[in-house]
């Protein structure tokens, strides 16, 4: 395992290429913003992504890009993305999670007004996946089997992978990295299980849940295990609202983006006060590993979306977000690519302390 390299002897990239490492949340189908994101970027030539570190659908798209950017580059990873959601929507269509005859009249994606998510929504308030669904199947899973070559993820260090999951028993962060061999299709299942959607995902031995109780995304490992200090979070869950939730739906929605957004609050305070603490020499020069954070997000594409959006694999929305998201890094790249290496340009004080 690489350690944190030490402040003035961390290695020089002399080759002119920017270095990040990118961590994604998860969010169901508005991972498609995140997809959008990661296929700008890799149109820079001169990016190199050295790690990716992803939750639930940013699980996905980290892997997605791993394994593209091990077998085709840049451009192979585009592709494996695009596929990936195209897919994903593909598959959809049979669903019974499609937005009601007065969301679509409204023009918004979400499913407040859907006969079937309401059913389900219902239904999920007293019955277990164990009970809704004995047999225990999961449409998730032959996708990840088909889309994924796990000796290939796990036989190249090119890009470190790292995916959280909860484990059921202790509570406790689980992360399955191609760094220690570890991922395969039941880690990845792990890392999505919504406990009220599909039964805990068993992975040699272990119980696990959705990693967005817990790590979403956890960024230690891009600390710890990766040599550049560039570390980018692309966020999904606004963090800010100006209005009282007031009827039950903006209750659950408000509590849904406030719960998957403590772990991350936790880990940028602490980068926070490492990073004072080098900055005001209260810690011995060199003893700390110094990083530059960096942030793209638009609270505003998903400010009117609530959960219920994330089910819904429609490609109209998931192109709508997809779209959003390229447009948001092209943003970040003409304000900010200069700063990689340099610099912090995420508001981290204002947005997360």
């Amino acid at each position: 395992m690489v350690r944190i390299p030490v402040e003035g002897k961390k290695k020089e990239f002399k080759d002119g290429k920017k270095r990040i490492s990118i961590a994604m949340q998860g969010g169901g189908a508005h991972g498609a913003y995140t997809w959008g994101v990661l296929d700008r970027l890799l149109q820079e030539k001169d990016l190199i992504i050295e790690g990716v570190s992803g939750t639930s659908a940013g699980a996905m798209n980290a892997v997605a890009v791993a394994q593209g950017i091990i077998t085709g580059g840049n451009e192979g990873a585009r592709e494996l993305m695009k596929t990936y959601w195209e897919k994903n929507a593909e598959g959809g269509k049979a669903s019974i999670f499609k937005p009601g005859v007065l969301d679509v009249l409204m023009g918004k994606y979400t499913m407040h007004n859907s006969p079937g998510f309401l059913f389900f929504d219902f239904l999920s308030k007293i019955l277990s996946p164990y009970q809704m669904n004995p047999l225990g199947t999961n449409p998730l899973k032959d996708l990840v089997e088909e889309m994924f070559d796990f000796d290939v993820l796990n036989g190249s260090d090119l890009v470190k992978v790292f995916l959280a999951a909860t484990h059921v028993y202790t509570g406790k962060l689980k992360v399955f990295s191609n760094v220690d061999k570890e991922l395969c299709t039941e880690a990845m299942l792990a890392t999505a299980c919504l406990p009220t959607l599909f039964a805990a995902v068993m992975v040699k031995g272990e119980y696990y849940w959705d990693g967005g109780f817990i790590g979403n995304p956890v960024i230690y490992p891009l600390i710890y295990d990766c040599e550049t200090p560039d570390i980018m979070l692309i966020k999904l869950n606004p963090t800010h609202r100006n209005r009282l939730p007031m009827t039950a739906s903006e209750i659950g929605d408000r509590l849904n983006e406030i719960t998957n957004n403590t772990s991350i609050m936790r880990e940028m305070r602490s980068m926070h006060f490492i990073t004072k603490l080098i900055d005001e020499k209260i810690v011995e020069p060199g003893k700390l590993k110094r990083c530059f954070v960096h942030m793209i997000e638009d609270e505003a594409v998903f400010y009117d979306l609530g959960w219920s959006s994330k089910l819904n694999t429609d490609m109209e929305f998931l192109k709508h977000l997809f779209d959003a998201g390229r447009k948001s890094a092209d943003k970040w790249i003409e304000k900010n690519w200069d700063k990689i290496g340099k610099e912090t340009t995420a508001p981290v004080a204002e947005e997360f302390v």
